[in-house]
This record gives structure tokens, C-alpha cells and sequence, in this order.
């Protein structure tokens, strides 16, 4: 697990190395200021989030977004997407789908299970960066979430 330091926090969940520095890269050069935790695979993501249920465990540490590649090795990110938005707690954290799939199915499916968006991962460098361009402008500068500190009490009173 990597984690770098500031307010808004990513979750990147990617089992491929290169495609997870070359995200924390386009990060650092699109100047979004970020604190980014990767994790390699489906069930330490899941560990991961569900920690965040214990109250001692502190509130920074649950992201503001999450980076959900599809193809993760033994739970698989559609699961993964599954178990998040069923979770009073972690449904409110808008999950982003980072994939190489265009396959329709993976799309539909995906949806239904209530991620946010489907983003096809880009072939090109600079590709990269305007997509973090893009996630900044909506997910940081634009779109409104549910404070960390309400979420908690959103989820205990809905449970």
C-alpha cells in the first residue's frame, strides 16, 4: 500500500504497477493536490474499506474518491464495487471505474451496481493527464460529497 500526503483523498485500487504510477504521476503533474492510497487487489481494497466501520479508526482515512480498475486478481472490481455500494457507510464515496474494458457488458454491469462513472483506461500518455484534468475539474472543483465527518453518522443511523 502507498499512501502520499494532502486533503483530498484518492483510493486507487489497480493491480498493475505501471498503469498505477503512471496515474500517480499524471496526478502529480496535473497539480491536483491529493493524498493517493493504492492497493493492489480486491480483497485488501475491501479489507481496507471495511476497516473504516471501527470508530477508532480516524476519518482521514476514508477517501473522497475511488479508482476501481475491473480486472483485479481474485475478487474482481465489479465484487468489489458490489460490496462498496451496499455498505451504508461506503456507498457515499463516488467510485470511478478505470479500466480497459470497452466491453458493453462490463458497462452495463458496472452501473447497475452503482459506480459513478466508466472510464476507459487511455493508451497515451498525455491521454492520462487530461483525464486527471478532468477528474479534478468535476470530483474536486465541482461536484459536492458528503463530508467525511457526516458520513459516519449517515451510515449508523441508516444501519
Amino acid at each position: 500500500m502507498n499512501d502520499t500526503r494532502s486533503d483530498f483523498h484518492i483510493l486507487l485500487i489497480e493491480d498493475t504497477r505501471a498503469d498505477a504510477q503512471i496515474i500517480e504521476r499524471a496526478l502529480c503533474e496535473g497539480d491536483v493536490s491529493h493524498r493517493l492510497t493504492v492497493i493492489p487487489d480486491g480483497r485488501h481494497a475491501l479489507d481496507y474499506l471495511f476497516s473504516m466501520r471501527d470508530e477508532s479508526v480516524p476519518t482521514d482515512r476514508e477517501p473522497d474518491l475511488i479508482l476501481l480498475d475491473l480486472n483485479l486478481p481474485g475478487i474482481d472490481g465489479c465484487q468489489v464495487l458490489k460490496r462498496i455500494k451496499n455498505d451504508p457507510l461506503l456507498r457515499m464515496i463516488p467510485v470511478v471505474i478505470l479500466t480497459t474494458s470497452n466491453r458493453e457488458e462490463d458497462i452495463l454491469q458496472t452501473y447497475q451496481a452503482g459506480a459513478n462513472t466508466y472510464i476507459p483506461k487511455p493508451a497515451e500518455y498525455s491521454s492520462y493527464r487530461e483525464l486527471v484534468a478532468t477528474l479534478r475539474n468535476y470530483w474536486v472543483d465541482t461536484a459536492l460529497k458528503v463530508p467525511r465527518h457526516l458520513r459516519r453518522t449517515l451510515s449508523t443511523n441508516a444501519g
